[in-house]
């Protein structure tokens, strides 16, 4: 059976077994309970993680020391603080698991090493980039122009199963509102439903 990693490097690259094998050598698996970290902000992030099983938050803290989600990752999705990684400078976001959590992980300095010697890789880890960049202006827009409402239907549609995995609470915290808020997004969105 191929392995996930792999299956979802090909869905962006043509991907030689002899590259892939070489790839997924340089990865180990790590386990991880629900609620631990996986990144601490202020940390260097010197690991990309794969998300095998489970799903992850990722959050910052605000200028009054309140949480602010900015992102979740479930399975067959890499998730790191891609600023620190890329420029060894202190995270600007913490990691942190929902659920319990499976995870391939590499190192920095192994994915240098496997971007000098895998062409693929190299063109899958451009395509990953380029695919966060282009999310993250569309993140930009959405807060700056989409009503809560039409952002919580975006992600619904995005991430389907959200709602059943990541407390209402994060999820608020994603849209910019307060939990409250949301409650009657949901509420509305159910009366529509129905109707």
């Amino acid at each position: 059976m191929l392995h996930p990693l792999i299956a979802t490097v090909r869905r962006y690259t043509v991907f030689p077994d002899a590259e892939a094998e070489y790839f997924l050598s340089l990865f180990s698996e790590r386990k991880y309970k629900r609620g631990a970290v996986l990144l601490e902000e202020g940390q260097i992030a010197h690991e990309v993680f794969f998300i095998l099983k489970g799903a992850t938050r990722q959050y910052f803290l605000n200028g009054e020391g309140q949480e602010r989600t900015c992102n979740f990752s479930m399975e067959q999705e890499f998730i790191t603080d891609l600023e620190s990684f890329s420029r060894k400078s202190r995270a600007a976001s913490s990691i942190a698991a929902l659920e319990p959590t499976s995870c391939m992980v590499i190192t920095c300095t192994d994915l240098v090493t496997a971007l000098g010697k895998s062409p693929a890789t190299a063109e899958f880890f451009r395509a990953v980039v380029e695919n966060v960049a282009a999310e993250n202006i569309r993140r930009t827009k959405a807060l700056l122009s989409l009503s809560p409402e039409k952002q919580f239907n975006d992600l619904l549609r995005d991430k389907p199963l959200l709602l059943q995995r990541v407390p209402q609470r994060y999820i608020a915290q994603y849209l910019g509102i307060a939990p409250e808020s949301l409650s009657r997004i949901r509420k509305r969105m159910m009366r529509l439903q129905k109707s």
